[in-house]
């Protein structure tokens, strides 16, 4: 039987015709319906992307030849004529089709597919399936044209924007790597100091979420140079607070060995902030050991591969013109990871289109792992959707049911919104914030810190 198509509930500023009377506090956030944020990004955004990909084959095709090789220019032209069909598929609303690369995940997502194909009676449609999965499998797919090349297997179609980006953004780098360097060499500081200056950095990160290049506002940046000065202004935007949890989570759990799992989101200046916060706690002896999560490939055009975050130590250690704090905070990096108290990995699960409450069951091994921190905290709107799986909760639902069962151990999701998908709040709250501002869950400008303990 197909999959029962409902309006997402929690998107307040739906349009009224294009609701139901149907109330429940559980349903798929589906694409059908045309007044929609899901429907909005694959109409419009998801096209855009893949046509954002071929004109930066087109305009840097002499430097790629150059970097990859003269056979690569022929190449070119059937990568191109291949993200051109599949631009077509999207905006025909054409079937999915299984993956025929021979990457390690793609058992995974043609089990995935198969499955969707069964729940829902047919083939899944980029505009009659779950926008989570649709989403997915198009970065999934940009992926697997140049792995079935022969000389661009490895190729990331976004890398210049997120250097760029994280070029364009050295200014609050250069703020914030001086003011942590300097707090990284403080001595005797007290609790209640160490908490204080731990979550406003928490902030700082939270807050770094809304560079996010795949967002259809961009890539956001104060006006001040002092990011600091930018997040002590914002508090009044954040709808749900837990911060408090975290240091009492951390001072409270007396684990030996203790250890701390990041799940980054966005390259550049986000990658950065998180950085810093990971230096911070293990400076304050809050952990031993920080694992951060990365991309196994190229997603969402800014979230963080294993390329990204070596790339941004690398460039950090160049920086001597613009501050020695830089170069100095890149030598510790470097440290740490050599040491082992920072470990970078890049599971395939984070680059599958499943909701977290079915890793368990589908990367038992990743779960197990997760299982062993002290606090996972999760970076950004994407793992939120997953963390909730993609369902239109009421607003007022709370966050632990949400999660389905998900809990591997305490974890904290720091995430400002980009998609209608919300729950935790405060009756009355969602319709206050509605009020003020008629794109509260789509635009950036709100965020939410939300512990599970």
């Amino acid at each position: 039987m197909p999959l029962l198509r409902i309006i997402p509930v929690s998107g307040l500023h739906v349009h009224q015709n294009n609701r139901l009377d149907i109330v429940t506090t559980r349903i798929f956030d589906q694409i059908i319906f045309e007044q929609s944020f899901a429907y909005q990004t694959v109409r419009d955004r998801l096209p855009v992307t893949i046509t954002k990909v071929i004109d930066n084959l087109v305009r840097d095709k002499d430097q790629i030849v150059q970097d990859l090789g003269e056979f690569t220019k022929e190449e070119m032209k059937e990568v191109i004529g291949s993200f051109s069909k599949l631009k077509n598929e999207v905006q025909t609303n054409k079937p999915f089709e299984v993956l025929t690369s021979d990457g390690p995940d793609v058992s995974s997502w043609n089990t995935y597919y198969e499955r969707e194909r069964e729940r829902e009676g047919e083939k899944p449609r980029w505009f009659h399936t779950s926008w989570l999965y649709a989403e997915c499998y198009m970065y999934r797919r940009i992926h697997e044209v140049f792995e079935l090349s022969t000389s661009m297997k490895t190729f990331d179609p976004f890398n210049k924007q997120k250097k760029d980006a994280f070029l364009n953004s050295l200014d609050l780098i250069v703020f914030l790597g001086n003011h942590v360097m300097q707090l990284l060499r403080m001595k005797n500081l007290s609790q209640l100091e160490m908490k204080e200056e731990l979550l406003r950095l928490v902030k700082v990160t939270l807050w770094g979420n809304q560079h996010d290049l795949s967002h259809p506002t961009g890539y956001k940046l104060p006006e001040e140079a002092n990011p600091l000065e930018h997040i002590d202004r914002l508090n009044e935007y954040i709808l749900i607070d837990d911060s408090h949890h975290i240091w009492s989570t951390l001072t409270a759990s007396g684990k030996a060995n203790a250890v701390i799992d990041i799940v980054n989101d966005n390259a550049g200046y986000e990658i950065f902030t998180d950085l810093c916060l990971a230096d911070v706690l293990c400076t304050f002896s809050l952990t031993d050991k920080v694992r951060f999560h990365v991309k196994a490939l190229p997603w969402f055009i800014s979230d963080t591969t294993k390329h990204d975050f070596f790339w941004v130590l690398q460039k950090l250690a160049d920086l001597s013109c613009k501050s020695s704090s830089l170069p100095a905070l890149a030598t510790r990096w470097e440290e740490h990871l050599q040491s082992g108290r920072w470990v970078v990995e890049a599971e395939d699960f984070w680059t599958l289109p499943h909701a977290y409450n079915e890793m368990k069951a589908t990367d038992n091994n990743l779960y197990t792992k997760l299982s062993e921190a002290t606090l996972v905290i999760f970076k950004g709107d994407l793992n939120y959707r997953k963390l909730v799986g993609e369902t239109n909760w009421l607003p007022t639902e709370s966050f632990t049911n949400a999660l389905q069962g998900f809990h591997p151990a305490p974890l904290v999701t720091l995430r400002t919104l980009k998609a209608d998908l919300i729950c935790g709040l405060q009756p009355g709250q969602a319709e206050m914030t509605a009020a003020k501002s008629h794109n509260w869950l789509t635009s950036g400008d709100y965020a939410v810190i939300q512990f599970d303990g």
